[in-house]
């Protein structure tokens, strides 16, 4: 296939654009600087590398206001089989599962961080005791200083929120409760109570899909991947430990493309010298 082709072909993959321009452009250099018999496998690997490290991935993003003095607004909305990592202005993390709306600042106010959930997410929120982080889904708010937890708030369901670190105040027009971890506090429509119950969920399982990498080194990454791969790793030199990276692994790509996609974003080579043995070198 001629190279001109190749490039086209390049061009649309799904999910372009989600990389750095630094970092499609030495992936691209890398490929044209193969011969045309490798042609099929890097291309493989390029495309799985647009669709793993998901710096903003499918779904979409609008903003809008309608005072120019007051702080811009986000909505963020996921679709069917799309699950997202989203950073807050004050450092929140937040992942939200499939079929999910939030709508937030693109800065907070001084003295509370609020926010509007449809669907759900799990938080782990930036401690600021100055600022209380307030979610409201529908009928219901919940209110943290800086902990993490699982809020589910599907429209006609019974809205659910289970705690995985500190304390958490969960409140309707009729009452509200606090909990904890080992907690969850749920309330049904047709009771208007909230009501607090013993758990044995801290996080979601949907959560673990998407491991957050960003602003990581190589190293740490490695032994992020070894808490549910068993795995060694040799490097050529101690000088890769230090590689830092961004954006987001999706583990539904599996364990060796994780391993590709890695040696793509930082321009290195991850190679098996064994049974669940790799090397790492330039």
């Amino acid at each position: 296939m001629k190279l001109n082709r190749f490039r086209e072909e390049w061009n649309e993959i799904p999910e372009k654009g989600l990389l750095p321009n630094g970092v499609k452009s030495r992936m691209w250099k890398n490929i044209q600087n193969n011969t045309l018999d490798k042609y099929k496998l890097i291309y493989r690997w390029a495309a799985a590398a647009c669709l793993l490290f998901l710096l903003s991935i499918s779904g979409y993003q609008s903003f809008f206001t309608s005072d120019p003095l007051k702080a811009e607004t986000i909505i963020t909305k996921t679709y069917p089989e799309d699950i997202r990592l989203l950073r807050l202005p004050d450092g929140t993390r937040v992942w939200l599962n499939q079929n999910t709306e939030i709508e937030y600042p693109n800065q907070f106010a001084a003295n509370e961080r609020t926010i509007k959930l449809k669907g759900e997410a799990f938080f782990e929120v930036k401690r600021d005791p100055s600022r209380p982080f307030i979610i409201t889904s529908g009928v219901i708010k919940t209110t943290v200083l800086g902990t993490s937890f699982n809020v589910k708030a599907y429209n006609d369901k019974a809205t659910e929120v289970h705690v995985r670190t500190g304390k958490v105040k969960v409140e309707s027009s009729q009452n509200a409760v606090f909990i904890e971890k080992g907690y969850a506090a749920v309330y049904t429509p047709k009771s208007e109570i909230m009501k607090k119950q013993k758990t044995n969920i801290l996080e979601p399982e949907w959560k673990k899909i998407l491991i957050d990498v960003d602003g990581l080194t190589l190293s740490e990454v490695i032994d992020k991947l070894k808490l549910d791969h068993s795995f060694s790793v040799e490097y050529a030199n101690e000088d890769l430990k230090q590689l830092k990276i961004k954006g987001t692994l999706d583990t539904r790509q599996g364990f060796h493309e994780m391993l590709q996609t890695i040696g793509f974003a930082l321009e290195v080579n991850i190679n098996s010298v064994g049974e669940n043995k790799y090397k790492i070198s330039e």
